[in-house]
């Protein structure tokens, strides 16, 4: 017998085991026993004929364990749907399992991170280009995350806006009290009260999607949060008019437990001294060249009163309390506003930017 006939031997004779093995897996509990003993029989008989049967022998082995599989699981008259919905299925619970206990992907919805992490941010473009109409604008969107986006009015009439953005910081346009969401930062070409026609522009830009991160929802299991680390946590616990108490917040851990927090702008003192390690705190106090500020004080007319409001605050935090702050402190609602969160709260740390591909992609610090 030449190689390649004992290679396709070795081939066929695994995957009729592997049919014997999965049709007595899947109807165990419900085949007769004549059935059950028809498939051990032509088990034993394949593996007999495999190791020392003749081509005739195999042939007949094979065609056995083929009626044996058969006659326990009916071919369906689509096997090959079948056999791909099963794989989708068993590959589906291993993404949920392991989104569930081990890695969870969240997207940066603002900038309170800047520029460590970037949310959704927009770039002044009046009308679309060459490169932004599909198809061509599917590789810069797949691969970059940006593309040009617009809002144009559903009807004519008078344009109007909301007093004040919605809980997710965008902007609701009205034309002849039509509803057009528009979203924040994103670019307004006109004017409030101006007449605008059904199909004109009225906000577009070039948006640039946040990054999405993964997390690690397990190794708080094994070690403490540490300084510096970029944490997501819940906001349950979180009790401030401008924070919704159902979502996730992403900022850096900057207090620990049984430490007293102030702010010596740009510093962040923890009981007294500027914290410079790990890296990330003194590139944010020093490196205004490449958009850090440091640690600002909250905006002065803050309501309700933050509770790091001056240089004359200090917070104390539990044993069980951890103190987060966003890396772009002068656009950020973090523990400067609502205090310090219970270590359940942490959901944590993120460690990788998996899209887009931009020159973050890759470990976070």
């Amino acid at each position: 017998m030449h190689f390649f006939e004992r290679r396709r031997r070795r081939k066929l004779a695994r995957h009729w085991r592997h049919e014997l093995r999965h049709a007595r897996a899947m109807r165990e509990d419900v085949a007769s026993p004549e059935d059950l003993a028809q498939l051990d029989r032509a088990r034993e008989e394949l593996d007999a004929a495999a190791r020392a049967g003749s081509p005739e022998t195999f042939e007949a082995a094979c065609a056995a364990a083929a009626r044996a599989v058969a006659r326990i699981r009916p071919p369906s008259r689509f096997p090959w749907l079948a056999e791909n919905l099963e794989v989708a299925v068993v590959a589906l619970a291993v993404a949920m399992a392991i989104r569930c206990f081990f890695v969870q992907p969240f997207k940066i919805p603002t900038g309170s991170m800047q520029p460590t992490l970037y949310g959704i941010t927009f770039e002044n473009q009046s009308a679309p280009g060459f490169w932004d109409r599909f198809p061509l604008n599917v590789p810069a969107w797949v691969l970059f995350g940006e593309g040009y986006i617009e809002v144009r009015a559903k009807n004519s009439g008078f344009l109007s806006f909301a007093n004040r953005p919605d809980a997710d910081g965008n902007w609701i346009a009205f034309v002849d009290r039509t509803p057009h969401r528009i979203r924040a930062h994103m670019p307004i070409r006109r004017q409030r009260g101006e007449f605008v026609r059904r199909g004109e522009v009225i906000a577009s830009g070039r948006m640039r999607y946040g990054d999405h991160v993964l997390v690690n929802k397990v190794i708080y299991n094994f070690q403490r949060p540490r300084r510096g680390d970029i944490i997501v946590f819940d906001t349950h616990d979180i009790r401030h008019p401008d924070i919704r108490t159902d979502t996730f917040y992403i900022k850096r851990l900057v207090g620990l437990p049984g430490e007293r927090i102030a702010i010596e702008p740009p510093w962040l003192l923890a009981d007294g001294r500027r914290v410079t390690e790990p890296y990330a705190f003194r590139r944010m106090a020093e490196d205004a060249a490449h958009g850090y500020r440091g640690y600002l004080f909250p905006h002065p007319y803050a309501n309700p009163r933050p509770v790091l409001a001056g240089p004359e605050d200090t917070l104390a935090l539990g044993r069980d309390q951890y103190l987060p702050m966003g890396d772009n402190s002068g656009s950020s609602l973090d523990g400067r506003y609502f205090g310090a969160i219970p270590a359940r709260s942490l959901v944590g740390p993120a460690f990788a930017v998996y899209w887009p591909f931009t020159r973050r992609w890759g470990g976070v610090e």
